[in-house]
């Protein structure tokens, strides 16, 4: 059923603009169930904003080995290693 509604409707930009704020908690698991689900749904019918979910996932998942990086990398390394990890994903 979800095919076929996929394939008829189009997404609404002002829902997908009000899901992607709560992208950022819903990642982080802060956000309430009945929020939760309506991420969930609408990202199963969205392919645009299942792709933004996933690209900040995968960032996150990047920015989490920064943070095992030695306290003495200077800010150029790190941002090397930023752009090198987007290169990689795109």
């Amino acid at each position: 059923m979800k095919r076929i509604l996929r394939r008829f409707m189009k997404p609404d930009p002002h829902e997908c603009e009000e899901v992607r704020r709560l992208f950022s908690d819903y990642a982080d698991s802060e956000l309430a169930p009945a929020d939760a689900r309506r991420v969930e749904e609408h990202v199963g019918m969205c392919p645009r904003c299942r792709k933004v979910l996933s690209n900040l996932r995968h960032t996150l998942g990047r920015l989490s080995h920064l943070a095992e990086a030695p306290a003495t990398a200077d800010t150029d390394e790190v941002s090397e290693r930023l752009r090198h990890a987007w290169r990689e994903r795109a």
